[in-house]
């Protein structure tokens, strides 16, 4: 199961947090993912599991999925 989780800012100094529908497929996320990013949101895909970003854990160095459901349970 895959969802998509938006960032935006309306003016305050937090962003808001949007997590949408859960998909079964990744692919309809990402087209989801896609079109959100397109309008100038900042998309990530989720899955059960916690996030789902290729760009970013390539960027961190390696799996950081320990680290984002440690984080995301704090929340």
């Amino acid at each position: 199961m895959y969802r998509v989780v938006t960032k935006y800012r309306n003016g305050t100094a937090r962003p808001v947090v949007e997590r949408g529908p859960w998909h079964t497929s990744r692919k309809i996320a990402e087209d989801w993912a896609q079109t959100l990013r397109e309008h100038g949101y900042i998309a990530h895909i989720e899955t059960q599991n916690g996030l789902l970003d290729a760009g970013a854990a390539a960027a961190a160095g390696g799996d950081n999925s320990d680290l984002l459901a440690a984080l995301s349970s704090m929340a």
